[in-house]
This record gives C-alpha cells, sequence and structure tokens, in this order.
C-alpha cells in the first residue's frame, strides 16, 4: 500500500538496508530519473553517487536530517528529507528528494547581480548568526563570494605547522571536472606571500600552477589557475590563514578588493570563534590529564548502545590513595596515564573514558559476544598484578531489549563484587616489574607479529646417555629477544597460558623443530630424537594431533625423531582429556613424555593411567639428591617401576659431578641439565652434533665445550 502511494508522487523516493546498502525501493519517479530496471543487487551509493563506497551520511550516527544537495552527474539541486524505519522487517533508509534546481539556479542570479555593499551586508549578516553551524556560514559566505566574482573556486586555507590546510571549499558546480581537489599547500607554495599578507595586503597573481604532496596528501595533485585573489585572515594582529577565490571575473576584481578586505575579516573571527567552541565542547567531553572521553561523555553516549550488543566495561584501580601516598602524586598520574594508552589500545570499536580518579571504561556501540567476552578475560588477567597496579574489572553486554543503562549498572556491579575479592586477598596484587616489559604480548595480533618477526627463538637443551654421557636427544625451548637481551620463558609463558594464547608459540617451536631437523636430515647429518614441550592448554585442543600432523607431514618428519612433552598436574581439570590425547598420540604412534614429573604435580596414579613413554624427573628432585638420604631410595623405585613399564626416565637439572653419579647408580638413563649442556642457541647445537658424529670427538668433549658457557638470561 505504501509503495502504491509513493509510486504516484513525482518526488524522488527510495529506500535502503541500513547496514549492506542494498537498494530495497525506488519509486516510479525515481526508476524513470536513474534509469532502474532491476533493484536486486543493487546498492544505494553505487546507483545514485556512482560510488562504490558507501556515502559518508550512511555511515554517520542515525539521525533526521533536511538539505539541499547537489548531484554532478545530473546537474540539479534537490532539497531531501531523510529518515530512518522498518521496511519489510529491515532497518532502512527512507530518503525523499525534491528537485528545487529552478529556484536554486534563480537565487544564484539574484546573487551575481547584487552589489557590493549588498554582499558584504549579506555574508556579515550570516557570519554573525549563531544558531546555525560555522562551518555551514563559512561555506555560504564563499559561495556568496564565488557567485558575485564568478570564480572557479573560493577556499580557505589556516596556517598550522609549515602547511597551510585547505579547511573550507566552494567550487562552481558547472565545473565538476574540479570537484574533489581540497588539498593542503606546503609551505614553500606561499612563503613570499606571508609579509605582504602580514601588512594586509590583498594578493592579485597570474599564471600560477600550485599543488601538494610529498607528504602531504596521496602523490603530487596540481591545478593551473590563470589567476586569483589572496586575501589575508587576521585575529588579533595575528595572521591565521587565507582566502582564496580562483580564476575571478576580471571586471569584478578591482570592486571585489574592498569585499574580500571586510569579509575576510568576518571570516577569521568566526573561525577563530568555531576553534574556541571546539576547544571548549573537547574539554567538556574529554579528562584533562589522560586525554579520554570524561564521565560526561560517557553517561551522554551510554544512552545509544544498541540493544543487544551494546556493552560496558567498568574498572577502578585498587589503592590508588595508597599508590599515591606512598610514591606520590606524580607517580599516580603516571600510572593513570599508562593504563589509558593500554586501554585505548585493547580492542577496535571500543571506545575509552576515565570516570573519575582511578575510575575507566570502555563502551562498545555493538560488539561480537565472543570478541567481548575475550576482551573482558584479557583485561581481568592484565590487571590482575601483570602491571605495578591491580584493578578490578566488570564488564555486561546487553541482550535483546535491555535498556542502554543496564550494561552500565551490571558491569559496575560486577566491578565492585571483584574489588571487594581483591580487598579480602590483599596478596593477590604483587608488583611484578620483570613482567612488563612483556605486557604488550597480551595486545590483540601482537603476538603473531612478534612470532613472525624473529622476536622469539629457540634454544636447544641437549639430553645424554648417563652411561657414556653421549649426545641422545635435544629439547627445544623458547626464548624471547626483547631490547637486546634474552627473557626467559617463565617471565611470559604465565601470561600467554592465562590468555589461552599459548599455542601460537607451541606450535611455532614444533614448527621450528621440524624444519631444522628436515635440514638437517637433507644435509646427511646424523641426528638424535628432538622434544618439544606442550601447554596444556594446547595439548587438549581437539584438532592437536591435526595440527601436529599437518606440520610433521609438511616436513616429512620421521615419528621416531619427535617426542611431545607436557607438565600434567594431577588435580587438572582436564586430567580426562589429557588421558585421551595421550592415547590417541600413542596409537598414531607419537612418544610421549611427561614433564617436570615429582614435586606438586601428578602422582604415581599417572604411570598407570596415562599412556607416555618418557618421564622427567623434576630438576627440584635432582637439587635435593645430595641432600635428603631417603630421597635416593625414593627415587630408585620410581626408576625401575618405570623401566618395568618400559618408561625411560630423564633427570633435568644436573648440574654437579655428584648428582651423576648418584644418577647413575639409581639406573637413571638420560640426563640433561648445565653439567653437560646450557640451552644453547640452534647454530652451536648443529655444531655439537658435527662433533658427536666424528670418530676423533671424546665422550667428555659437551662438558668441556659447555662448562665455561654463562647460562642465558
Amino acid at each position: 500500500m505504501l509503495a502504491n502511494f509513493f509510486d504516484g508522487l513525482s518526488d524522488l523516493v527510495y529506500v535502503a538496508d541500513l547496514e549492506t546498502h542494498d537498494l530495497l525501493y525506488a519509486n516510479a519517479a525515481c526508476r524513470q530519473r536513474f534509469r532502474i530496471a532491476d533493484l536486486a543487487g543493487k546498492k544505494c551509493h553505487k546507483v545514485f553517487h556512482d560510488s562504490d563506497t558507501p556515502c559518508e551520511s550512511c555511515t554517520r550516527q542515525p539521525v533526521r536530517r533536511r538539505e539541499q544537495v547537489y548531484l554532478p552527474h545530473l546537474n540539479a539541486h534537490f532539497k531531501i528529507y531523510e529518515a530512518f524505519a522498518a521496511w519489510q522487517g529491515r532497518k532502512a533508509r527512507l530518503l525523499i528528494a525534491r528537485e528545487t534546481t529552478p529556484q536554486v539556479r534563480a537565487q544564484q542570479l539574484l546573487r551575481r547581480e547584487r552589489g557590493v555593499e549588498s554582499l558584504i551586508d549579506h555574508c556579515s549578516r550570516l557570519l554573525a548568526e549563531d544558531s546555525g553551524n560555522p562551518y555551514t556560514l563559512i561555506l555560504q559566505v564563499l559561495e556568496e563570494i564565488g557567485l558575485f566574482l564568478e570564480a572557479d573556486r573560493c577556499s580557505i586555507f589556516e596556517l598550522r605547522e609549515r602547511k597551510a590546510c585547505n579547511t573550507h571549499e566552494w567550487t562552481r558546480e558547472d565545473i565538476s571536472q574540479l570537484r574533489d581537489s581540497q588539498l593542503d599547500l606546503p609551505e614553500a607554495t606561499y612563503a613570499d606571500w606571508l609579509p605582504r599578507l602580514r601588512q594586509g595586503e590583498i594578493l592579485q597573481l597570474d599564471g600560477v600552477r600550485i599543488g601538494a604532496g610529498q607528504g602531504f596528501g596521496d602523490g603530487m595533485r596540481l591545478r593551473d589557475i590563470s589567476s586569483f585573489l589572496i586575501a589575508p585572515l587576521v585575529v588579533s594582529g595575528r595572521l591565521t590563514g587565507f582566502l582564496e577565490v580562483e580564476n575571478p571575473t576580471r571586471s569584478r576584481v578591482e570592486e571585489a578588493r574592498t569585499s574580500l578586505a571586510a569579509i575576510s575579516k568576518f571570516i577569521a573571527a568566526t573561525i577563530e570563534r568555531f576553534h574556541l567552541l571546539n576547544t571548549l565542547e573537547h574539554h567538556s567531553r574529554h579528562d584533562p590529564l589522560t586525554g579520554l572521553g570524561n564521565r560526561h561523555a560517557f553517561q551522554h553516549d551510554v544512552q545509544h548502545l544498541s540493544s543487544p550488543g551494546g556493552a560496558v566495561v567498568i574498572l577502578e584501580v585498587n589503592g590508588l590513595k595508597k599508590i599515591n601516598e606512598v610514591h606520590g602524586i606524580q607517580h599516580g598520574d603516571d600510572m593513570l596515564i599508562r593504563l589509558a594508552a593500554l586501554l585505548g589500545d585493547m580492542e577496535a570499536g571500543a571506545h575509552p573514558y576515565r570516570l573519575n580518579g582511578g575510575e575507566f571504561a570502555l563502551l562498545w556501540n555493538y560488539v561480537g559476544k565472543d570478541v567481548f567476552h575475550e576482551t573482558l578475560r584479557r583485561m581481568q588477567v592484565i590487571l590482575s598484578g601483570t602491571l605495578d597496579f591491580s584493578a578490578a574489572v566488570g564488564g555486561y553486554r546487553l541482550g535483546d531489549g535491555e535498556a542502554p543503562t543496564t550494561a552500565y549498572t551490571r558491569a559496575e556491579a560486577e566491578m565492585f563484587a571483584n574489588k571487594k575479592a581483591f580487598y579480602r586477598h590483599r596478596e593477590s596484587c604483587r608488583y611484578r616489574p620483570e613482567a612488563d616489559h612483556i605486557l604488550e604480548l597480551a595486545r590483540p595480533g601482537v603476538l603473531e607479529r612478534m612470532l613472525a618477526d624473529g622476536s622469539f627463538l629457540t634454544y636447544w637443551q641437549p639430553k645424554f646417555k648417563v652411561a657414556d654421557r653421549s649426545l641422545c636427544g635435544v629439547e627445544v625451548l623458547i626464548r624471547l629477544k626483547k631490547d637486546g637481551r634474552i627473557v626467559p620463558p617463565d617471565q611470559f609463558i604465565p601470561l600467554l597460558e592465562s590468555l589461552h594464547r599459548c599455542h601460537l608459540l607451541d606450535f611455532f617451536v614444533f614448527e621450528e623443530a621440524c624444519r631444522h631437523l628436515r635440514i638437517w636430515l637433507d644435509e646427511g647429518r646424523e641426528v638424535v630424537p628432538v622434544a618439544t614441550n606442550f601447554s596444556r592448554h594446547t595439548f587438549v585442543l581437539p584438532d592437536f594431533l591435526e595440527q601436529l600432523e599437518r606440520i610433521r607431514t609438511r616436513h616429512a618428519i620421521p615419528l621416531e625423531l619427535l617426542q611431545v612433552e607436557i607438565t600434567e598436574n594431577a588435580d587438572s581439570r582436564e586430567h580426562e582429556r589429557v588421558q585421551e590425547m595421550s592415547r590417541l598420540l600413542a596409537r598414531n604412534g607419537y612418544h610421549l613424555a611427561i614433564d617436570d614429573f615429582g614435586v606438586a604435580h601428578a602422582n604415581l596414579a599417572t604411570l598407570a593411567e596415562v599412556d607416555f613413554s618418557v618421564l622427567k624427573l623434576d630438576k627440584r628432585l635432582i637439587s635435593a639428591l645430595e641432600d635428603n638420604p631417603r630421597l635416593p631410595k625414593l627415587l630408585h623405585m620410581l626408576i625401575m617401576a618405570s623401566h618395568n613399564l618400559s618408561i625411560t626416565t630423564v633427570a633435568e637439572g644436573v648440574e654437579r659431578d655428584r648428582q651423576l653419579d648418584i644418577l647413575a647408580g639409581l639406573g637413571c638413563q638420560e640426563v640433561q641439565g648445565y653439567l653437560l649442556a646450557h640451552p644453547q642457541p640452534v647454530e652451536d647445537f648443529q655444531q655439537r652434533l658435527r662433533m658427536a658424529a666424528s670418530p676423533a670427538s671424546s665422550t667428555d668433549e659437551p662438558a668441556a665445550a659447555d662448562g665455561p658457557r654463562p647460562t642465558p638470561a
């Protein structure tokens, strides 16, 4: 029924989807004017503006609007009415356009015939209006000047940091080939004009080519100008910019000088007022310390959240008053500025605010459920003590039909609950300065970038047979190279595990192990089995085996050369999934090692429950071997039980000859530790492989080669 009504109108009417910009309806007059035979697959911006991207007005926050528009490809003016409504169950934009070309042409003709005095009076009245938008008023004045002088273009340039910024521009509508050429000018273009402009002189120049590029735009853009006028914009004796009129009609130039001198003063004052209003508006909505939106801005913006999908995160620094008392106000301010920067980088699409003191907020107009919960969890991890302060965090994402303010009240309630928990357990907030420099790993995309750019290095820890100290295997470890120094894994692995991001690191190490094995095999070298560590979170991934196989088969590595290591906690909630995955690996020919066995980890039941082939004794057991007379007896029982189950035992952290002698007496088969070799770069391990394969190498040469090497940082 509504479509039939619109088809009877002479005005142009169309309806477009707000999100996809699909053209949903066009009335008969619109279809005829734009020659639309079929709406299927049509985008409104392509049909009406011949543009491949949505119009700026379509990407703004939806508002009702009435305005005049000019369509250059039709050489026609329209007065439009635009609103938003539902159309066949979809959120849509309804636009009605009435052509006003004859009326606009008549007004333009009258303005061309207006005298100088009338022009000055009209422009001054326009610029004195308090109710209008200053930007729009200045454009109207530029149009008045351009039509009076029958010019091609009128532009405002404001002087900023060694360039003139083209901030306002009117172009005559019938020279469409010059449209969209607004450009900034480098200082070299206008430097010669400045002394005369500062004296208040209006310049008239002929035969000039101006352009901009070399960092001020996309390439060099030039346009030829037969003549132009330049009028200074002066505020309180200070030159702030200039008004440029291109190709004015020569017969009108002389009479225009007086009008330009007067009008340019009004324009300069209006621009200054515009900037002052913007500054006041900015300060009314922004926190002076951090530059984030303030509580006033937040309270306004939270009212416009989408339902469902709008979301809020509230956080408050714990113990800010105490921090200021102990370390000083400046330290506290620096901390808040760092937190503001962290929030600004936290997630695309999130708007950060500082509400007051140590209270901050993130706001999404719309965010997917998974993205929101991942961001909330990441913030809770980062702000739980990784920095030199902690913060209580709460968040909420709106469901269908919930009021926007619900997100704030629910997020704040959760934040306060977390804050109470903090004050009940103050020891949870610990300063760990060694983690500050790796905090950026928690930010989206940073870990992937650092893995790709070589920031992570593999270090190779050789393993030796106890009987003859010969090389029998190697464990591949990971290090982070940061600011010229090597960072050990205990400073970044816990953070990545808490973020459930460790799988990226684990598979990177496995890939590097396979890649180097393939190189050595292709070179005909003798190689030893290579072990790689995997987090429990990685180990229980549903496609863990598939990812291993994908990497192994890509490099064509025999299974007998690979060993998978995992630290299995006895109280792990994923214990059953670990058992299932270990059995699956064994069925597919992989050798599984239980790492760090014996101290606060898996108990003897693991020997029977988990299908593995290597048991690695925790280095804390080995370090106590010489001082605890009961420990060797217990280890002997464990080693014998492992032998009976065909499980190889490996002692970690062997640093003294006496420890090695005791282990030999207990029947331990393999060892690794600083006594025989430190973790080393792959190039050094490759040299060790070459030495181990040489008949002339001594059995105790590894210790001699690596004994003096300092422990990597």
